[in-house]
């Protein structure tokens, strides 16, 4: 047996065609449970993989639960997208989904960049579209279970504090919340710099720019 047409595109429309892991296009709708092992031809069984994904995940049991993990989270994810009302002046644009998770060994200074370069990619492929940042923090947690301080300062100052103009939402592990004004596309990725304390050249101060506590 195998996946009826009906059923693959119901599951391409829950993951908006793209690979449940790492959200590339390209994707062939794939059997969690093997074939060879009896697994179902059902939509709790299926998840859209690219054939790196599948190559990486696909062959390992062990892998199977994170499989799961990660098609749910993108199907939330998909399903919020659809359901945001988009900008004044963006009607009839579909919003644009940018998800980032923090490596355990991802420094501030890797994610801000990480999250500044996927910004000014998605204005530059899809202009002036809601955008809604997903961020995901492995580790970098603290004696008291909190996250550290590079992963709080990188949530509270410098996503919501700095970037939540150039976004319509932001789903943060502490919080999640939408701007309240309309969401700014004039981006440049010029004008984005880290720079340590007391660094801070004089000609640059009033411009949007963020310094690193020491």
């Amino acid at each position: 047996m195998a996946f009826t047409e009906k059923l693959k595109k119901e599951v391409m429309n829950l993951a908006d065609g793209k690979c449940v892991i790492c959200h590339e296009p390209f994707v062939e709708i794939h059997h969690i449970i093997p074939q060879n092992e009896s697994g179902p031809d059902t939509i709790e069984n299926a998840a859209p993989l690219c054939a790196g994904c599948h190559d990486k995940y696909g062959d390992s049991p062990s892998k199977r639960k994170q499989i799961i993990e990660f098609r749910e989270r993108w199907y939330q994810i998909v399903e919020k997208i659809l359901t945001l009302k988009p900008a004044k002046d963006v009607k009839n644009q579909k919003a644009i989904a940018i998800y980032h998770l923090v490596y355990e060994d991802e420094t501030f200074e890797n994610a801000a960049n990480a999250i500044i370069e996927l910004l000014s990619k998605s204005q530059n492929e899809s202009p002036n579209s809601p955008r809604m940042l997903f961020l995901d923090i492995d580790g970098h947690r603290n004696s008291k279970c909190g996250y550290d301080h590079d992963m709080f300062e990188l949530m509270k100052d410098f996503l919501l504090g700095n970037l939540i103009r150039y976004f319509t939402e932001m789903t943060l592990p502490i919080i999640k919340v939408r701007n309240p004004n309309e969401q700014s596309n004039d981006i440049s990725i010029g004008d984005f710099k880290i720079y340590a304390s007391g660094a801070l050249p004089k000609e640059l101060e009033g411009k949007l720019l963020f310094s690193i506590q020491d």
